[in-house]
């Protein structure tokens, strides 16, 4: 009785193992079929292109930029080609990609948006994001409704590259400041330079300069801010906030 039950338990172990190789091979066989049909088929290949969330930024650039994939497979193309080619253009910051199959690529564009001017000590104008990238090169106007970043030394800098200067971060760094805490305040703002080491601000009604100094510059804009609001500018060419005793916090009005 052992002997037959031995006998039958084999034939039956063989033909599982037999449907479990069988199994594994179509469904290797169907897998390599399915990614070789898709890879080769050319209704995958991409012949359009969708473009969403630009504001400044003419679409039409991004289309001729994407123009470089086309004819390619949309199932082999890396999204990180995408995001390199477009990141070229200096005023993209970020990039989504959708496909729309079968034949459309699509991106949604997150820009960098122009926050400030800046002049540089040869007297050429850039306008410049929130990391202080170079987003283009611009004939000044006179008569602008962001603040100015004057005598900004620049060498051998291109679009799309962070502007390095030390003066530069100093006053990107003010502007930071200024935009969280004191928005209105801003608003007032033409330009923001160093001279002799110290941050200087001017108004854009009455150009009055506001001396800020090179240290302290919460508490010495929270005093600013405080003398402009209460004090004016009318009277005045220049405030001076970088003074202090220990007893009173000082304004310089001349």
């Amino acid at each position: 009785m052992r002997e037959n039950k031995t006998r039958i338990k084999e034939p039956i172990f063989k033909k599982a193992l037999i449907m479990l190789v069988l199994c594994m091979s179509i469904t290797g066989a169907s897998a390599y079929l399915l990614k070789f049909g898709v890879t080769n088929w050319n209704y995958l290949q991409m012949k359009d292109s969708e473009v969403a969330g630009t504001i400044h930024i003419n679409p039409d650039i991004i289309h001729i930029a994407l123009s470089e994939f086309k004819g390619e497979n949309l199932y082999l193309l890396e999204d990180d080609a995408v995001r390199d080619r477009l990141a070229q253009l200096p005023c993209v910051k970020d990039v989504k990609i959708l496909r729309i199959f079968p034949s459309t690529l699509k991106v949604v564009i997150e820009e960098r948006l122009p926050i400030a001017y800046i002049q540089t000590d040869q007297n050429e104008y850039f306008l410049i994001d929130e990391q202080g990238v170079l987003l283009d090169k611009i004939e000044f106007a006179g008569s602008v409704d962001m603040p100015v970043f004057c005598e900004i030394s620049i060498n051998n800098l291109t679009l799309g590259q962070e502007v390095s200067d030390t003066n530069f971060k100093i006053l990107l760094n003010v502007y930071k400041a200024l935009k969280m805490k004191y928005p209105d305040f801003l608003a007032s703002v033409a330009e923001l330079y160093i001279e002799d080491g110290d941050v200087i601000i001017s108004e854009q009604e009455r150009g009055v300069r506001f001396i800020i100094g090179d240290r302290d510059f919460d508490e010495r804009l929270e005093k600013l801010v405080f003398a402009y609001q209460n004090f004016g500018v009318a009277t005045y060419s220049e405030i001076d906030v970088r003074f202090s005793d220990p007893i009173h916090e000082l304004v310089i009005l001349r």
